[in-house]
């Protein structure tokens, strides 16, 4: 563990250097960043010893939700969007990640026990959030970029569906982007956490390979859906806000 710890302190204190090199300046919002993460994993390190001796693996839904509001809460910093947007976010993060969660845990594709379903609850949801705020935010930039061409075909008539769809669809497609990366490297270049972690627990290579094919896959489905919602619900306002010059 001494070692571990050695690991952790040596490169955050290269991150801080690197920062202050390059004139990033984001020494502040590392060293926030480095605490917060350190608290939360410790807290989360004791909240999994009640957990993970749960036998009812539906208590997943619950833990889902928590999980779930704080990524729309996180989402929401990184794409600007007001408080009141919170739910909307919540709403586009947490019902894809339980639609893709529900057939893996009925079908046992993964072991039907709470220390392997609330890890992979805890994937899709992180890749949920990390979906809403490419999408959203690249649909903030494409609805600034198209205002002209959206107005127009309004004043033609034509109904919010039809004018901002290339918006939604460009939007849709950057925030599926990293996982479909993701899933075009696996096996050759990406050796994700999931398969690494069981290959460490001594599962088989090809068990331990077709679970993060099931994970894999499940993300890809759930990323497109959260993005399309997220899309969905914000698109009135971002298009408002691109109208009217708000765009921060």
């Amino acid at each position: 563990m001494t070692g571990s710890y050695i690991a952790i302190i040596a490169f955050f204190l290269f991150t801080i250097f690197a920062s202050s090199r390059l004139g990033l300046n984001m020494n502040r919002s590392i060293s926030f960043a480095a605490v917060r993460s350190v608290v939360q994993m410790f807290i989360m390190g004791l909240v999994l010893e009640y957990i993970f001796r749960l036998e009812n693996v539906w208590h997943v839904t619950y833990f889902a939700a928590f999980m779930s509001f704080f990524a729309a809460y996180t989402a929401k910093g990184r794409s600007r969007t007001e408080g009141g947007h919170i739910v909307r976010g919540f709403l586009s993060i947490y019902l894809p990640s339980m639609l893709g969660l529900l057939p893996v845990i009925l079908s046992g594709a993964v072991p039907v026990q709470m220390n392997a379903v609330l890890p992979v609850a805890g994937m899709v949801v992180g890749n949920c959030m990390n979906a809403h705020s490419i999408s959203v935010d690249r649909l903030r930039a494409e609805c600034k970029a198209n205002i002209p061409t959206i107005q127009g075909m309004l004043a033609l008539g034509l109904n919010m569906d039809v004018a901002a769809k290339d918006s939604v669809v460009a939007a849709v497609r950057a925030g599926v982007t990293p996982v479909l990366n993701n899933i075009a490297s696996l096996g050759v270049v990406l050796l994700p956490g999931l398969a690494a972690g069981l290959l460490m627990a001594g599962v088989s290579p090809m068990k331990a390979i077709v679970y993060q094919l099931v994970v894999m896959y499940m993300i890809f489905a759930v990323n497109i859906l959260t993005s399309y919602l997220a899309c969905r619900m914000f698109r009135n306002d971002m298009v408002m806000a691109a109208a009217t010059g708000d765009h921060e």
